[in-house]
């Protein structure tokens, strides 16, 4: 009864306020990842594409000519042309606006790789290109077009790669995705070039800044009414849940039973530890048919499982080689992507949850570490069903923007002070068929991401066209040899492999029994 109310009046004061604001606010959770941005800790990522231009028949691709590729595919979204007007003293959401004074020369900007030109150079440069910081008064995207990849395990001479940063207040993983098809094609009959097909989306609409005194108090008052009104549905229907959790919890506490009493608490671990600005890149390429193979092997086990579990080893093994194994397992965060359907596909703004997962370095046995990371990912989504997460993500994104600066200071300082996890672990599926830039095909497809105070390793999954990605992310601070962690995890899915394959090779012979002899008689 009293939800129904609340949804009517938010509905009400939400079309009272559509007919006042532009649709061209952040959301309260775009507009925390502004207040969460610190020198050391930007909340950028950047993606990192490689191409193979061996496929464009008797041509190169020059710098000229990427940039007039970005130039006519500026209308695919409007995050290439608007930047971020803020309301003055955070009492009202941040805005986007038309850049008047846009200027694709500085968005788009032309590197070389130095000598020898090879994958560990490239993972340098593409590590100080993602530690500057970003001009927030300008369109919040960075493009850099990387030649001389001539030395590079697999490619042939010629390719290049492209990385593009962007700032999280304007997207997230999915968001980031769809921006991604936006700038390739496919290949059709003949060779000839096909635009990925786009989603529906509303008409490119760009608008201007207006700082009068009247407009800004009233975009104020709006926007704090209108986050009120759509906060209140959210937190009545999760207010019961959080109540009986509480209770729960209460009991556990008083009265645990044998299994809770022994329930771990988090590792402290080098990776929780401060670390300054600069940041170091690594990459495991593997293939889907093997990961899919591994997951076979545990009944009920999904692509996560399997992702979470090898990276559990990889740590496993650089801990241990460090001599600073914990006896209970590590915790990953796991970024959610809490939109329901295609409508809410779009190529800006945030809608992710987080859930916080174990990921088994305490276990040496690669099935057995899978079967405790299944066990364990199958329990937290029962227990997050009670407060779901896309209702979490409502209340983060109605917050009143009056109180995101200080909501962004207490998760720093919350983090930074007391650890919830020890590395976030993102999974962003890509597409399954090839991809082309000017004929160029795409063989890679990842990134360096942003790591925040209290957990500074970061491992980006990506998936594209049968391989998988795992690219991590950290200071040299917290991991001065990301090569070695990056051996560490490539043996770790390597004994997961091997294992998987000997399970199910054992499992297939004993389902074959032996046909009796038959009588010579």
């Amino acid at each position: 009864m009293i939800q129904d109310m609340l949804s009517r009046a938010s509905k009400a004061v939400s079309q009272f306020a559509a007919e006042r604001l532009p649709p061209n606010r952040l959301s309260g959770q775009d507009t925390l990842f502004l207040h969460l941005d610190q020198a050391h800790a930007a909340t950028h990522g950047s993606m990192i594409y490689i191409y193979d231009q061996s496929t464009v028949p008797g041509k190169k691709i020059h710098f000229q000519d990427v940039l007039r590729h970005v130039e006519a595919r500026l209308a695919s979204s409007p995050l290439f042309r608007n930047r971020i007007e803020r309301v003055v003293g955070g009492l009202g959401y941040p805005y986007w606006v038309e850049d008047e004074n846009f200027d694709l020369d500085f968005h788009v900007r032309h590197y070389a790789l130095p000598k020898p030109n090879d994958w560990r150079q490239f993972c340098i440069l593409a590590s100080r290109i993602h530690a500057r910081t970003m001009d927030m008064n300008r369109p919040l995207w960075e493009m850099y077009v990387i030649e001389g990849l001539d030395n590079v395990a697999g490619l042939p001479k010629g390719s290049f790669a492209i990385v593009t940063k962007l700032h999280h207040a304007a997207v997230d993983g999915t968001a980031l995705a769809e921006l991604t098809w936006a700038l390739h094609d496919t290949l059709g009959a003949k060779s000839q070039k096909v635009p990925v097909p786009t989603r529906a989306a509303p008409p490119l609409t760009y608008y201007q800044a207006d700082t009068s005194l009247s407009q800004t108090l009233a975009r104020i008052a709006t926007d704090n009414l209108l986050s009120i009104s759509q906060l209140l549905p959210p937190v009545a229907r999760v207010t019961p849940k959080f109540g009986a959790m509480a209770t729960a919890a209460f009991r556990k506490r008083m009265f645990p039973s044998p299994d809770e009493a022994k329930s771990p608490k988090l590792p402290i671990t080098r990776f929780n530890k401060k670390f300054n600005a600069k940041r170091v890149f690594d990459t495991v390429e593997v293939s889907m048919v093997d990961i899919k193979l591994i997951r076979s092997a545990v009944p009920g086990a999904t692509v996560n499982d399997v992702v979470l579990s090898v990276v559990g080893g990889g740590l496993r093994r650089y801990l241990e080689a460090k001599g600073e194994l914990p006896k209970i397992s590590l915790m990953a965060a796991a970024p959610i992507n809490t939109r329901q359907d295609a409508s809410e596909r779009k190529t800006t703004g945030n809608s992710i949850s987080v859930m916080t997962l174990p990921v088994g370095t305490q276990i040496a046995d690669p099935l057995k570490r899978l079967e405790y990371v299944l066990s364990s990912t199958t329990k937290t989504k029962v227990v997050s069903s009670g407060v779901g997460a896309r209702e979490m993500t409502d209340i983060s994104k109605h917050t009143p923007p009056a109180t995101l600066a200080l909501a962004g200071r207490m998760v720093t300082s919350s983090l930074s002070s007391s650890p919830k996890f020890n590395c976030i672990v993102s999974n962003v599926p890509g597409p399954v068929e090839p991809l082309y830039m000017m004929g160029a095909k795409l063989v890679y497809w990842s990134g360096v991401m942003p790591i925040p105070d209290g957990a500074g390793l970061f491992f980006a999954v990506s998936s594209y066209c049968g391989k998988l990605f795992i690219s991590l992310t950290s200071s040299p601070v917290l991991v001065p040899d990301p090569e070695f962690l990056n051996a560490c995890l490539s043996k770790s899915f390597a004994e997961t492999l091997h294992a998987a394959q000997k399970h199910l090779t054992k499992a297939s012979k004993a389902k074959v029994k032996p046909r009796p002899a038959k009588s010579s008689r």
